[in-house]
């Protein structure tokens, strides 16, 4: 039981569903054919392709329930109501609670309901659209008789007469609020993402392990189509008399081969290729084959099969049907149409058989079968897109890889600097501690309040050079693991007011706002605090085309805030983070180490502002 409601609960559920839903309703509509076979072909192909919905039944409830109400309004309007439309209905009603919120839900069962009883109120109008032509025989005063086919006058008053029961709208609703209710106040189910349209049918189709129920999903409606088209032929038309029974089911069940158009392309050409012909001959305005074997040449071109077979093969299937037309005769037409030879021969300057006559004339025309290259063009060049966008999704592959090396590469291009940076700062305290420790004998004779001072000021410079190492101990080494020998002393917050000078010019107003002893701050804190000023302030003078930059920093008891705010163009901060620029990496990798937050707000047209939070609590000092 429960790998039944596992089942039921996947999309392929609803593919077997709508399979099942297509075949009964071919079953309904052949038990009324001399009904649908005078009505408007859109409305029939309508109600006999509405099931194909129960597919979407899962992915996007709202449209699904909608098409099927619709489509079981039409079916009462043909004769007969097609209640697995009903069933697929209300099965896509049960769903929708867990697409779109409650309040959504509601208004969606709604208009489900809604829709057949306003379509109810112009109901005479869509019967007349459905059936134009009433059959009826008129005699006039000569003796002359008048008929013109179509639907029996008893059967259109009975249609005509028939009504949308009130109650069916009131079981939709029922059925949509007792799922509402069971879902959001029973089971407590979280909205899913709705998937709609575009979204749903992508999901559907793109997904590998539908494929074969798609392709038989596809098949059996193709059928369908064909079913409709050429016993409409037969009933409203008078063809196919000189047929065998059994062909024109054969025709339209031939198109269940397209179930394996993806995996042997060639033989649904060949067998719809036949269908074809056969049908050409006995009616030739019959269209609906003609679509399943453009179809098939689609599915040839578009297909996995090299290029050379297609064309050998599409060529040769499309240059023998006229081919075939033309030369065949009496003996071999009448083994395909055994009732030639029951028909007699009439004499007319020579003995001629006027049945064979009629369907000889039906020749293939080399047009048509060079209209039929057109699906095969569209077939390549699907194929050409396909390829183009496969090139396109390794290309982009390949350019993300790139990007995170070369970011990777800048992550330790910039931690070299880092350590360069910091080298001078670990041996500034390293070096005043030992030149404490030298001077201890001095400070000895000095008395014991020197000596503990002493030591006092070797164990501070100790500790923060100890919280130096420890904080940049990765960064110390190259990739290879080899210290960076060019080493420089390196700036600190005091030489801000220089770089401000150094970079304000005539055409940009460059202000330092220092509040706070810079002092308090470690020197590497200083150190970063001061790159990430130049740096934010290169990219002001190359990029932003800003006339004034305020650059503010604080220095509290417990953090070192810099902030760089510019009246420039600004820039796409998401946009530059996957364009790779560097010093932007640069920038956060320093803030990292310290343990800060590196904020870069900025928008094209609205400048850019760039602040930093470093902490300088005793726990990141140590």
């Amino acid at each position: 039981m429960t790998r039944v409601r596992q089942f039921f609960g996947t999309p392929y559920s609803d593919l077997v569903l709508a399979l099942v839903a297509l075949a009964v309703t071919q079953i309904l509509l052949l038990r009324s054919a001399d009904d649908w076979a005078w009505a408007t072909l859109i409305f029939t192909l309508a109600v006999a392709l509405a099931p194909v919905l129960i597919a979407l039944a899962g992915t996007a409830p709202a449209w699904a329930a909608v098409g099927l109400v619709a489509g079981a309004f039409l079916s009462m309007s043909l004769g007969r109501t097609n209640w697995l439309l009903m069933a697929g209905c209300c099965l896509a009603l049960v769903r929708l609670p867990r697409r779109v919120p409650a309040l959504t839900a509601v208004l969606i069962v709604g208009v489900v309901a809604a829709i057949p009883i306003v379509l109810n109120a112009v109901r005479d109008r869509i019967v007349s659209l459905i059936y134009p032509n009433v059959h009826y025989e008129l005699t006039h005063a000569d003796g002359t008789i008048e008929t013109r086919l179509g639907l029996a006058q008893h059967r259109f008053d009975q249609i005509w007469v028939a009504s949308w029961p009130w109650w069916q709208s009131l079981l939709l609703v029922g059925v949509g609020m007792g799922a509402v209710a069971w879902a959001w106040f029973v089971r407590k189910e979280p909205r899913r993402r709705m998937v709609t349209g575009r979204e749903s049918l992508a999901a559907l189709l793109g997904d590998p392990r539908h494929q074969w129920g798609l392709d038989a999903l596809f098949a059996v409606a193709m059928s369908s189509v064909l079913l409709i088209d050429l016993w409409r032929d037969r009933v409203a038309d008078g063809n196919w008399w000189s047929a065998p029974g059994w062909m024109p089911w054969a025709i339209a069940y031939s198109a269940l081969v397209l179930l394996v158009r993806r995996r042997r392309p060639v033989l649904p050409v060949v067998v719809l290729a036949v269908s074809a012909l056969v049908t050409y001959w006995q009616s030739p305005q019959s269209w609906a084959v003609l679509v399943a074997l453009a179809v098939a040449l689609f599915s040839l071109a578009a297909g996995r099969t090299k290029v050379r077979w297609v064309l050998m093969s599409s060529v040769a299937v499309l240059a023998a049907l006229p081919l075939i037309a033309w030369r065949i005769r009496y003996p071999q037409l009448s083994l395909i149409f055994p009732r030639l030879k029951t028909e007699s021969f009439e004499f007319d300057g020579a003995l001629r058989n006027f049945t064979y006559d009629g369907l000889v004339n039906h020749k293939w025309p080399v047009s048509l079968s060079l209209l039929l290259l057109l699906p095969l063009s569209l077939g390549f060049l699907a194929k050409l897109y396909r390829r183009n966008r496969e090139a396109y999704q390794r290309e982009a592959a390949l350019e993300r890889v790139a990007a995170e090396q070369d970011a990777a590469q800048v992550v330790l291009t910039e931690r070299s600097h880092i350590a360069r940076d910091l080298h001078d700062v670990v041996a500034h305290a390293v070096n005043l501690m030992v030149i404490q420790a030298e001077t201890g004998p001095d400070l000895i004779a000095r008395g014991d309040q020197e000596v503990l001072a002493g030591f006092q000021r070797i164990g501070d410079a100790g500790r923060r050079a100890l919280g130096e190492l420890d904080r940049m101990l990765s960064a110390l080494r190259d990739a290879e693991g080899v210290p960076d020998p060019e080493l420089t002393p390196q700036p600190g917050l005091s030489d801000l007011q220089r770089l401000v000078k150094d970079v304000a010019h005539d055409g940009l107003a460059v202000e330092l706002d220092v509040q706070g002893d810079t002092e308090l701050a470690p020197a590497g804190h200083q150190l970063a605090a001061y790159r990430l000023v130049q740096e934010a302030l290169t990219n002001v003078v190359r990029h932003a085309e800003a006339t004034r930059v305020v650059v503010t920093l604080r220095v509290l008891a417990d953090e070192l805030r810099v902030e760089i705010r510019d009246d420039g163009r600004g820039f796409d901060p998401e946009v530059a983070r996957s364009g790779g620029r560097h010093g932007l990496a640069g920038m956060r990798e320093r803030v990292r180490i310290h343990h800060g937050t590196l904020t870069i707000d900025s928008a094209l047209g609205a400048g850019t502002n760039v602040a930093a939070r470093i902490p300088l609590t005793a726990e990141v000092l140590r």
